[in-house]
């Protein structure tokens, strides 16, 4: 039987963090480790615990979900944040991926999708609700004809390596999955780089979504 996943919950609201920890107490392989109300309450109890994924609302008193991601990153860079949120705007969207965030879900979502969502994120993998995934294209609508023109200038190995960034792989799990050095999928993610006139791995993977290199 597989290990669960160790999840905590983050809102200022209770009653959301109640209904969310009833539910996810339910499904069979997920453990809830711990709840919190406050960015700070909830760097405290990552002291103490270890979960694969923490869900995170953004519209918090104090320390917004925004901040929260970015500080988990930075102390814990291996667990995983969803951003579990209400807000389903470009820019709340783009702050969190930017923060460090792994996968993006609105709050109306199906608990179902939820479940999935955190199986997902908690393989290394990103996910976007289709929602979410809609606004970041819709926002790089007017870059379609430049971005376009780009696609057919990255070789076949090239797109092998942004396809498999984008889907959350990181340079050595790349590396071992095309049977190439740590160094070459670095020199190929640099002519990527260049090539698509991007300037982070943010914004690759936000090129990869508009050019549809990966599906959501």
């Amino acid at each position: 039987m597989a290990e669960a996943i160790q999840v905590i919950i983050v809102d200022d609201h209770k009653l959301v963090t109640d209904c969310i920890g009833l539910f996810l107490r339910g499904a069979r392989d997920i453990e809830v480790v711990g709840v919190a109300h406050s960015g700070k309450e909830t760097l405290a109890m990552l002291k103490k615990v270890t979960p694969q994924v923490v869900l995170v609302d953004i519209s918090m008193p104090e320390m917004s979900g925004i901040q929260l991601t970015e500080a988990v990153k930075k102390k814990y860079p291996l667990t995983r944040i969803l951003i579990l949120s209400m807000h389903s705007d470009y820019n709340n969207i783009s702050d969190a991926i930017d923060a460090g965030a792994d996968g993006y879900v609105p709050k109306d979502v199906s608990s179902e999708e939820l479940v999935e969502a955190i199986h997902t994120v908690s393989k290394g993998k990103n996910y976007f609700h289709s929602t979410i995934s809609d606004e970041i294209v819709k926002n790089y609508a007017n870059k379609r004809q430049k971005n376009d023109s780009i696609l057919p200038q990255l070789t076949r190995r090239e797109l092998e390596v942004l396809q498999l960034f984008a889907e959350g792989f990181n340079n050595s799990e790349i590396a071992e999955k095309l049977f190439l050095s740590v160094r070459t999928i670095e020199s190929h993610k640099n002519h990527i780089l260049q090539k698509t006139n991007m300037k982070n791995s943010v914004e690759l993977i936000k090129f990869a979504i508009k050019n549809k290199i990966i599906e959501i």
